[in-house]
């Protein structure tokens, strides 16, 4: 950690570990409020102060400043410098790993997971992507993100749920240009709901020919 003057240049980004498994009820606690989830993801890149996100997110710095704690204290958020503005030592957030990986507590399991706030989290980013940038934010993607159905055979669709966490896992550990522009990705590979799924009863209907 470093500390000088307000005048010199944003602190860079320290080198992150490509992830970090998170298996305690307080770190899963803290992955589950939706404000916490957005602060990490505006320090996953670039370092802040709570007044920086709080001006982003247009929230009082306080209240931004007791999150930071929350996430701190939980081993998600870590000081990475200070700067003095005006004789008060600012401090600068990041990161502790550019994912985090849950194991879900058994006594929590039936809590919202983290996984369904990042979900929601993905649409309403997509939103306010195509809001500021309109089609661009596909950055020359033909059409919208897929959403589709198929219907594999358990081990087929083990292998290509591994290819998308291999995809994945390359793109977190490519070296983050400190140029470049951000990208948001979002991936997820679920059982369809009961609906969806053909019983055997109903595709034995279907096989049946139209009754004259």
């Amino acid at each position: 950690m470093t500390e000088s003057d307000a005048g010199s240049d944003s602190p860079a980004m320290p080198d992150l570990p490509p992830s970090l498994t998170l298996r305690s009820a307080k770190q899963y606690k803290a992955l589950g409020d939706p404000l916490r989830v957005r602060i990490l993801e505006l320090i996953q890149h670039q370092p802040r102060t709570a007044k920086q996100l709080a001006d982003l997110l247009e929230r009082p710095p306080g209240t931004i400043g007791h999150q930071l704690r929350v996430l701190e204290a939980a081993g998600l958020a870590q000081v990475v410098a200070r700067r003095l503005v005006k004789g008060i030592v600012a401090k600068y957030y990041a990161r502790t790993a550019h994912i985090f990986l849950v194991e879900t507590p058994e006594e929590l399991s039936a809590e919202r997971t983290p996984g369904d706030i990042r979900l929601q989290r993905a649409r309403d980013e997509l939103a306010e992507s195509l809001a500021a940038l309109g089609s661009d934010a596909y950055f020359g993607y033909e059409g919208s993100p897929e959403f589709f159905h198929v219907r594999l055979d358990p081990e087929r669709a083990r292998a290509y749920r591994d290819r998308l966490s291999a995809l994945t896992t390359d793109l977190l550990q490519e070296a983050a240009d400190p140029k470049g522009t951000v990208f948001a990705v979002s991936v997820a590979f679920f059982i369809a709901p009961p609906s969806m799924q053909v019983t055997a009863e109903r595709a034995q209907v279907a096989d049946q020919p139209d009754s004259e």
